[in-house]
Order: structure tokens, then C-alpha cells, then sequence
């Protein structure tokens, strides 16, 4: 049953991911103005508009330009940089597992952070503990995290003579420093993500401890860890999931800042560089790439549904 229900759950994304594409390609071409005027005014190229904008497939109209681009893509070919002239593939195959990597490390950080402080401050209600754990929460979502990464970068640097490292290091150069590098500004984009799965967690477990069969399971004398674990925490945990989903598409796009900062090559800098140099393909392969990721990530989220309510697949 779970397998037929993760079937349906698929085809649905398709539309989906149909959709967000026509929305991908339409939105960068809907800009008020030339596109190959502003390019040729930047860069100062000799090309006639005509010519430079024919050479770029932008004469054209757009339904044309949509089918063609949707036809390299049933191939596995996202286009050309406009300015480098590599593939863009090429490019996001090295820098999306950068950017993978940074967004797993803060959603781990959140994870790891936000629900064990939730269970504590659920079970601890109305004390020392509990008061402690919402002021974080509240100062966690309350503080920008591009303000929190600046002060990491700047502040030691002033006062005590040292940085973080801001120069990417691979992971075959160095294993350590590779995943070291990850730590700071995975725990930084994490925080607001752990605030909200926090402050959900604890909501929910309270519903949840109030319940009659939590009751009885009290009352039968059960262990607190038991009740709260096995008896409550799986279905206090179905809303965070759906947060999860979210806070997975906010991780994401937080990677642009991050990856800024703390200079690692990830898909977030190069869709910066992107749309500061109005290279649509970039554009277009990046945005199609992080939909298609919160697509799949929405579908594992349904699966997940599934698995810890039975309920969800009827």
C-alpha cells in the first residue's frame, strides 16, 4: 500500500514540475527591457542587436525558444553560458554538491538542535527549562542569518587576529578542512530552521501528551522516556515534517548568502553571478534544478506521511 501510494504521489509532481518550468523559463524573459541591450552596453560588445540577439536565439517566439529548451532537457542539456560558453551542466555539476553538502549540514544542525530541545521544553512545560527553550527559539527567528554569518567573519577577525577560512578546499585535498569549512555556516543557516522546528515540536507534543491513550499508557506505569518516545513523539512529529519540507526550500535559497560569505563555490554564488550578468541559461538550469529538489523533496515528504500515519494512504 505504501508503495502504491508513493506511485500516485510521483505522478502528481510531474504536472508539477511541468508547470514550474513554463514559470522558470517565462519569468527572466517577462524583465522590462532589452536583455541583449543591457548585455551589450556591459560587456561592450561590436555585434549588431539584430545579429547578437538572433546568435543568442532570442528572435524567436517565446513558445518556440520554451519547446526547443524543453527539448534539450528531455536530452540532459541545459545550454550554454552566455559569457563562459561552457555547459551549464558541466558548471552544476560540480558546484550542486556544494551547495547540497551546506544545505545537509544545516538541515542536520536543525534537526538535531530544534526537536530534542522541543521534546525537553514540551515535557518541562512552564519551567526554567521550557521559558529558556522559547527565548532561543524567539531569538533564533528574530536574528538574520547573513547578519550572523558577518559578525562570525568580521568580528574575530578584529578583535582576536583570526577568520574562518573563506577559501574552498576540496574534499580529496584535505578530508578534514573539507568538512570543517561546512560547520560554521551549516550551523548558522541552520538556526532559523531549528527555531521553527523547536517552537512546532514543542506545540505538538503537547497536544499530543493530552490525548487519552497517552493517558493510559501513563497510567499503567510506564517509563517518561517510553510515553515520550514511542507513545507520542512519532505523532507530534507529522506537522514538523511538513515544516521540514519547507524549511528544506528556505535552506536552499539561504545557501546564495552563505556561499557568498564564507567563499564556497556552490550553486547559490553562481546563480548570484548569474542574474548579476544576466546570463539566462545559468539562470534558467539553476531554477529548474532547485525546483526539481523541492519537488522530490515535497514527494519524500508525502512518503513520509505514509510511513509514520497509515491513516495518509487510505
Amino acid at each position: 500500500m505504501l508503495r502504491k501510494y508513493a506511485l500516485k504521489r510521483l505522478l502528481v509532481a510531474v504536472p508539477s514540475l511541468l508547470i514550474a518550468s513554463v514559470i522558470v523559463f517565462s519569468l527572466a524573459r517577462l524583465i522590462p527591457g532589452d536583455v541583449v541591450t543591457l548585455m551589450m552596453e556591459e560587456n561592450q560588445y561590436a555585434q549588431d542587436l539584430d545579429e547578437m540577439r538572433a546568435k543568442l536565439g532570442l528572435d524567436r517566439p517565446i513558445y518556440a525558444q520554451y519547446v526547443e529548451w524543453m527539448g534539450r532537457i528531455a536530452r540532459g542539456d541545459l545550454g550554454q553560458s552566455l559569457y563562459t560558453g561552457k555547459p551549464v551542466l558541466r558548471e552544476l555539476a560540480w558546484r550542486l554538491p556544494v551547495s547540497l553538502e551546506l544545505g545537509a549540514v544545516a538541515l542536520v544542525f536543525a534537526v538535531l538542535i530544534g526537536i530534542p530541545i522541543g521534546v525537553v521544553a514540551a515535557v518541562r512545560q512552564d519551567t526554567l527549562r521550557d521559558y529558556v527553550a522559547r527565548s532561543g527559539a524567539i531569538l533564533g527567528l528574530s536574528v538574520p542569518g547573513f547578519w550572523l554569518g558577518t559578525l562570525v567573519v568580521v568580528l574575530p577577525a578584529i578583535y582576536f587576529g583570526w577568520s574562518p577560512p573563506i577559501e574552498f578546499t576540496r574534499l580529496d585535498d584535505d578530508p578534514w578542512r573539507h568538512v570543517a569549512q561546512f560547520l560554521l555556516p551549516g550551523f548558522l543557516l541552520g538556526v532559523a530552521s531549528a527555531a521553527s522546528i523547536m517552537r512546532l515540536t514543542r506545540t505538538q507534543l503537547l497536544e499530543v501528551l493530552r490525548q487519552d491513550y497517552v493517558r493510559t499508557a501513563w497510567s499503567k506505569g510506564l517509563a517518561e522516556p517510553r510515553v515520550v518516545l514511542k507513545h507520542s513523539l512519532k505523532n507530534a512529529l507529522i506537522p514538523v515534517v511538513t515544516v521540514l519540507g519547507i524549511q528544506i526550500a528556505q535552506i536552499l535559497s539561504g545557501t546564495v548568502i552563505f556561499e557568498s560569505i564564507f567563499g564556497l563555490p556552490g550553486m547559490g554564488r553562481f546563480l548570484f553571478d548569474a542574474i548579476t550578468e544576466r546570463d539566462y541559461p545559468v539562470i534558467q538550469g539553476i531554477n529548474l534544478v532547485i525546483v526539481g529538489t523541492i519537488v522530490m523533496v515535497n514527494l519524500v515528504v508525502d512518503v513520509a506521511y505514509a510511513w509514520l500515519d497509515p491513516r495518509i494512504r487510505y
